[in-house]
């Protein structure tokens, strides 16, 4: 088996013989850790935020300042604070796929901008093209942190 990093998705190639059904729990677990490796430092989400800033908005909306935080509870992925410019991530996204955690930085990012739900505002955060695919992840990703705790 072998895994390789091509741009920004990771490939995995096993023999014909290898059960990736019979093991998809164990390979999501070893893809999940390569990607977070990719963004879990502070310097990564700055980095990011600014790469994407650059993406999507011409480099135009860049926080003050971005950092991981313990204190977001189970049900918010990241807040801004519009009046400061400070986005704030939750720790629990450090082992999230690289495409996720981008779309999560590109909702705040666009808060930096308009703080409400508007239709302007989705359609600033849909410049993502995975944000949907996104929101059913972490949809998933909650139930999952969920049942692990036993609720």
């Amino acid at each position: 088996m072998s895994i390789s990093k091509e741009i920004d998705t990771y490939v995995l190639r096993t023999p014909l013989r290898y059960s990736v059904e019979a093991n998809v729990r164990s390979l999501t677990s070893l893809l999940n850790r390569l990607a977070a490796r990719d963004h879990s430092s502070a310097e990564d989400l700055e980095r990011l935020a600014t790469e994407l800033s650059g993406r999507y908005f011409g480099g135009r909306l860049r926080p003050q300042s971005i950092r991981w935080v313990t204190n977001q509870n189970v049900s918010r992925w990241a807040s801004t604070t519009t009046s400061t410019g400070d986005i704030r991530v939750s720790h629990r996204l450090q082992s999230v796929p690289r495409w996720v955690l981008e779309t999560v930085i590109v909702h705040e990012l666009v808060h930096l901008q308009i703080g409400e739900h508007s239709k302007e505002f989705h359609a600033l955060a849909d410049r993502h093209p995975r944000q949907a695919e996104a929101k059913l992840y972490l949809e998933g990703f909650s139930a999952g942190e969920h049942f692990s705790r036993g609720n």
